[in-house]
């Protein structure tokens, strides 16, 4: 950091970079700051001063839904009313046997449609239905099981098939006949820590491994084999990764469990890097005077997740710092840009993050995230904040609340015509 006012030097940094993003990509579109509005201390009942459940994860079922869906550390699943932060009901409690590692609603247009899905160190993903009432001790709608190796990560794909991370592989379930896994499938050499079905595709997945592997795979085949359709490289065991770009998504965010950030395009068999960020922590100086002098950090100790955004064409990436800070970056081919900040001042019940931030959600409007101290937290444009601190649009993400043992660091657990808008790069 400069020793200079920090302050001057964000403000000349974010104008140039400001200046940079008017290239023929088009300008980054900007939205009010965050300001924090709610705050829930998730809990769980069973002690005698209702400990707190720091959260593993978040899930929404489409955007702009009312309800969001909390995985805790006490393996209950409840839902939260997303304006208030008041808990409506709780799901299940306890929800496994074991950790909840994932979390994730099925989308619209799946056989599954509606149901949570949840995965466990248990070695069982469970599908729940989250409507009516319940008071915890509801029994899942769907149990898959392929045996007793953990599971690291869940999807559900635009048709019947579910897909999950394992300890030593990745296995795949048709829910309509939910009873044995419809393919095992050994292509990783380590933990699949990471599955995602391409948006609107009933057979495209992507997997990724401790191994520093990506591979697409072909559900509609079932032995190792043929399923692979192409393999990435990436070099870095792979904590989390994503779909993003105009549909139909062909590019790919992929986060590392060293903090590291790349941007593939699938359009290829084997996959073209757009973009590469590896030295990301503690480089981006966001604090102002008076904060500095308070020592209250400086920059980025770790990276939360990263999601498109349809309306900005953009990628978005959310990283913390282990005091509780948020800061909210747009992802560039050669730069990744600072663009807010999100604390939350005040005492008590009423303050921001104190600790590591695991989830966010967006809704189109507001933020929502969750940590390690067990809050959940609101955030809500606010229209009267100064230029300076402008914050971009995101998307739902989550960062891996447990990753498998290899990928585990610091012990943590776990673009028309001259009139017309310019179309800008999914990157």
């Amino acid at each position: 950091r400069q020793s200079a006012s920090p302050r001057k030097h964000i403000r000349s940094f974010l104008q140039e970079m400001a200046a940079a993003l008017t290239a023929p990509s088009g300008p980054v579109a900007l939205a009010p700051a965050f300001r924090l509005t709610h705050t829930a201390v998730n809990s769980f009942k069973g002690s005698a001063d209702n400990d707190p459940s720091y959260i593993m994860g978040l899930a929404s079922p489409a955007a702009a839904a009312a309800a969001v869906a909390v995985a805790g550390s006490e393996r209950e699943l409840k839902l939260y009313d997303r304006a208030t932060l008041q808990c409506t009901r709780t799901v299940a409690a306890p929800a496994h046997a074991d950790r909840v590692n994932e979390v994730s609603f099925a989308p619209p247009r799946s056989a599954a449609a509606g149901l949570l899905f949840s995965a466990s160190s248990d070695g069982a993903v469970r599908a729940w239905d989250c409507g009516g009432g319940g008071g915890g001790g509801a029994a899942p709608s769907l149990e898959l099981r392929g045996g007793r190796e953990e599971v690291w990560s869940v999807s559900v794909s635009d048709g019947p098939l579910v897909a999950a991370g394992t300890q030593a592989a990745l296995l795949l379930w048709d829910v309509r006949r939910a009873d044995t896994p419809a393919a095992r499938l050994e292509v990783h050499t380590e933990a699949v820590s990471a599955v995602r079905f391409q948006p609107g595709s009933a057979s495209a997945l992507v997997s990724g491994s401790v191994d520093g592997l990506i591979c697409s795979i072909d559900c509609r085949q079932t032995n190792d084999d043929d399923a692979v359709t192409g393999v990435i490289n990436e070099g870095r065991p792979v904590s989390s990764l994503g779909f993003f770009g105009p549909e139909p998504a062909s590019h790919l965010h992929v986060l590392s469990s060293l903090e590291t950030l790349s941007v593939w395009d699938l359009q290829q068999q084997a996959g073209t890097c757009l973009a590469r960020h590896d030295a990301l922590r503690r480089e981006v100086d966001m604090l102002g005077e008076e904060e500095a002098a308070a020592g209250a950090g400086d920059g980025i100790d770790y990276l939360v997740g990263c999601q498109y955004c349809p309306a900005t064409q953009r990628l978005y990436l959310v990283a913390g710092e282990h005091c509780g800070t948020l800061h909210l970056l747009a992802v560039e081919r050669e730069a990744v840009v600072a663009l807010a900040s999100l604390r939350g001042g005040g005492g008590g019940a009423a303050r921001g993050h104190t600790s590591d931030v695991r989830c966010f959600l967006w809704d189109g409007g507001g933020l929502l995230s969750g940590g390690e101290d067990a809050r959940l937290c609101s955030w809500s444009p606010d229209g009267d904040a100064a230029a300076g601190s402008d914050a971009t649009t995101l998307a739902s993400t989550s960062r891996k609340s447990a990753k498998p043992p290899a990928a585990r660091a610091g012990g943590a657990p776990a673009r028309g015509g001259s009139g017309a808008p310019r179309r800008a790069n999914p990157y």
